[in-house]
């Protein structure tokens, strides 16, 4: 790997933490880069007339863009080098006819879908083709300079918002609930499909294993985020009866599937969530205007207990009382640092730390 020289041990340690072990300390990830790339940044987006769309569209611009950055960054502890595959969170809502969306720093949906028994998946769509299009430049650029991504199309329940709008979403739900889960296979049937052919696109490239962009995992094979920000917006019989049939199936099609806990709202479906027998990590997120996560130490503790890993973007202040109250088994702590050196402190200090 070009730009990570001790990558060999970090893959180990990441192995590690999807086995629910930890070696000489658990996995943490911490970024810096260097004083050059802002203002190369700045260039380069001068150069391209500041249009996110064309970058985040035109492989050979999203390549340069990343090989800049890490070019300029620093890979401290067991962070390592990545492109993203990224046109949309929930973006597989932009493979059915009719979508209606915008590029830009995000890729927004607009409720288009009126009528469910309409949805059809379209391989032929714009953001379906470009999202395999962008997985196979970045790897042929890549040749094991740097990994590459699983798209960020997670979370059917996400994209039928998207399609629809939530509040239609929801009273479907109530309403017509026999054509809301029929909708919510349809859409499964194409994560499956995404999920599946990107894998197969990226793996060698990747050491057999897949990648997380946004959340700088990596698993030692078949791995990719799951989701259901909605929940946050339903009660725990609907989360039963609509999203677990969706996260069993994904958890099932994955060897190293991941939950993105986006809220504390959705503390009233963890233990749905732990029954997933297959379910190897709960992402837990920081929202913010919400309490941080060294609150829920006791929640955190029980997702450890039951032999769950634990993944946790952090602020650096926030590492100790997390080290000293969570077993370092299965636990993989990200944040950012000013400095190389800082960052090479940090990691220091979390193998002090590290203890079952």
């Amino acid at each position: 790997m070009r730009y990570k020289h001790d990558w060999e041990d970090a893959k180990k340690r990441h192995t590690a933490f999807w086995n629910h072990d930890v070696l000489d300390r658990c996995c943490i990830s911490v970024m810096s880069c260097d004083s050059e790339l802002n203002p190369l940044l700045e260039q380069f987006w001068q150069r391209n007339g500041r249009n996110v769309e064309k970058v985040r569209t035109t492989p050979e611009l999203l390549i340069e863009q990343n090989r800049l950055c890490m070019e300029h960054s620093y890979f401290g502890g067991d962070a390592f080098p990545l492109a993203s595959v990224d046109l949309g969170a929930s973006g597989h809502a932009g493979f059915f006819k009719g979508a209606d969306y915008q590029i830009g720093d995000t890729v927004w949906f607009f409720p288009s879908l009126t009528d469910m028994d309409e949805l059809e998946f379209d391989e032929n769509s714009y953001l379906y083709q470009k999202t395999l299009e962008t997985a196979r430049a970045l790897v042929q650029d890549s040749q094991g300079d740097y990994f590459v991504s699983m798209p960020d199309s997670t979370g059917n329940a996400d994209a039928l918002c998207h399609l629809m709008g939530s509040e239609a979403l929801l009273v479907s739900m109530i309403d017509d609930p026999e054509a809301t889960q029929k909708a919510l296979t349809s859409i499964q049937h194409s994560y499956a499909d995404i999920m599946t052919k990107v894998y197969d696109i990226i793996k060698d490239n990747n050491q057999g294993g897949s990648c997380i962009g946004w959340l700088r995992t990596w698993a030692p094979g078949f791995h990719a985020q799951i989701q259901c920000d909605l929940s946050v917006m339903i009660s725990n019989p609907l989360f039963k009866e609509f999203i677990m049939p969706e996260l069993q199936a994904q958890c099932d099609l994955l060897d190293y599937p991941l939950y993105h806990f986006d809220g504390i709202e959705q503390l009233r479906h963890l233990d749905d969530l732990l029954s997933l027998s297959n379910l190897k990590t709960i992402q837990w997120t920081q929202v913010v205007g919400q309490p941080p996560v060294t609150d829920f130490i006791p929640q955190l503790q029980k997702i450890q207990a039951v032999g769950k890993n634990l993944h946790i973007a952090v602020d650096a202040n926030q590492i100790r009382p997390l080290m000293e109250n969570l077993s370092s088994r299965g636990l993989y702590l990200t944040t950012w640092a000013n400095s190389r050196d800082e960052a090479d402190a940090i990691v220091k200090d979390v193998a002090r730390m590290t203890h079952d």
